[in-house]
This record gives structure tokens, C-alpha cells and sequence, in this order.
């Protein structure tokens, strides 16, 4: 006659097994594979980004690259700022710019950084208000740089959730 402990361990079994079979059933789903993705380290370049109408994502490799896309950015400040240092040799700038808000409730943040086996992945969030929210009534750049370590991979940018 099977002990109390045998009968304990056929029904954990029974019960693990359809939740094996069922993880495993996943497996070609055609997404990337989680096991692989790593998060990047980013540094976020803070400026006072100037509200305009560009819809651009920007994968920057070159000194003239970050030139080109800082002349469309650059603050409006005067005296101007410098435009940030970045040493290619180590680092690359991700960014990407949705255009203007109408107020102070909206905003544009790269939230992670994520590598893959074939590409990087920069998630963002896009943020409006609510209906009972108050805001500053100011229109806002909806532009967002990082620098993160250098990369020949292929960037994608996702809106993130939530």
C-alpha cells in the first residue's frame, strides 16, 4: 500500500505537470527572448528642451550626429549652454522628441533601456492628465536624450504602459 508521502508526491506531480506543459506550449511565440534581455545603464541629458512640433526618434553614433540633432533641440537660453560632451569612443546618445504638449501635465521620459540578442529597446512614457487634473497652463517640450553605452546593435523605441 503507497506510504502517505508517495500519494503526496503523485499529486504535487499531477498538479505541476498541466502548468509545465502549459509554460512550455509558449515557447515560439515569435518575442523576444526574455532570458536574454538585460537592462542598459542611462545617463539623462537635462535641458531645458524647447517646445516645438519635430517627431523624431534619434540613435546617435558621431560627434556630428549629436551636432546635427542638438542645433534642432538646442535651449533657448541666453547666453546659450554648451551642448553636452559625449565620448562616442564609449557612449551613444538615444532620444526621441513627440512634439509639444498643451500643458505642464504632459511629459516625455525614456524609462528603460533594455538589450536584447539583436537590438536595444527604449521604452518610453508618454503622460497626459487626467480629467480632474490641474495644470499649469504652459506649453512643454515632449523631448527626451540618454547617453548609455556604445552599441552597433539596432534601436527600436516602444511606448511603455502605465
Amino acid at each position: 500500500m503507497p506510504t502517505l508521502a508517495s500519494r503526496r508526491a503523485v499529486v504535487s506531480l499531477l498538479a505541476v505537470a498541466p502548468l509545465a506543459w502549459a509554460l512550455s506550449a509558449c515557447g515560439g511565440s515569435g518575442t523576444a527572448d526574455v532570458t536574454t534581455a538585460v537592462d542598459v545603464p542611462f545617463v539623462r541629458l537635462q535641458a531645458l528642451w524647447p517646445a516645438q512640433s519635430v517627431e523624431q526618434t534619434y540613435v546617435i553614433r558621431t560627434e556630428a550626429e549629436w551636432a546635427a540633432a542638438w542645433s534642432v533641440h538646442e535651449p533657448l537660453i541666453v547666453p546659450p549652454i554648451p551642448r553636452p560632451s559625449v565620448d562616442f569612443g564609449r557612449d551613444m546618445v538615444l532620444g526621441l522628441s513627440r512634439g509639444s504638449g498643451p500643458n505642464g501635465c504632459h511629459g516625455l521620459t525614456i524609462v528603460r533601456v533594455v538589450e536584447e540578442a539583436s537590438q536595444r529597446v527604449v521604452h518610453f512614457r508618454l503622460s497626459e492628465p487626467t480629467a480632474q487634473q490641474m495644470c499649469t497652463q504652459v506649453i512643454v517640450a515632449l523631448t527626451d536624450f540618454v547617453t548609455v553605452p556604445r552599441s552597433d546593435k539596432p534601436v527600436v523605441f516602444r511606448r511603455a504602459e502605465g
